[in-house]
């Protein structure tokens, strides 16, 4: 795993966990390069107004500016959010939430030992 993927698996798994949720207010959306980007700000439980963005690269309902935004952030780095949305995700590359992902798992699971038992029976 690379060092990129291991910190972003970090503040993910992190935020998950701990991660104190928000609501955060949309300022301003928009489409680039095939993605979703909605921008938003957010007040910690110190009274900082922080600014992050989420990107979805699928087409879904996108908010306007001025629509609440459900958001987590980290209590030690307030600066470290991601969407409620996100966070369903097992992942933070993965684009499909748990469910989704646990079953693809296991059907590749599945198909990969009846690959290896038949291969076992041909010798």
């Amino acid at each position: 795993m690379s060092p990129v993927a291991a910190a972003s698996l970090h503040v993910h798994l992190r935020l998950r966990r701990a991660g104190v949720p928000v609501e955060a207010v949309c300022d301003h959306a928009y489409r680039k390069n095939g993605r979703w980007v909605c921008a938003y700000r957010y007040v910690d439980s110190a009274g900082e107004s922080h600014y992050d963005f989420s990107q979805k690269p699928y087409p879904l309902p996108i908010r306007e500016p001025g629509q609440p935004v459900s958001v987590v952030y980290d209590p030690r780095r307030p600066e470290r959010s991601r969407t409620r949305y996100e966070l369903r995700r097992p992942v933070p590359w993965a684009g499909v939430n748990i469910g989704t992902y646990l079953f693809v798992q296991l059907v590749l699971g599945i198909l990969g030992g009846a690959y290896l038992a038949v291969g076992m029976f041909e010798r």
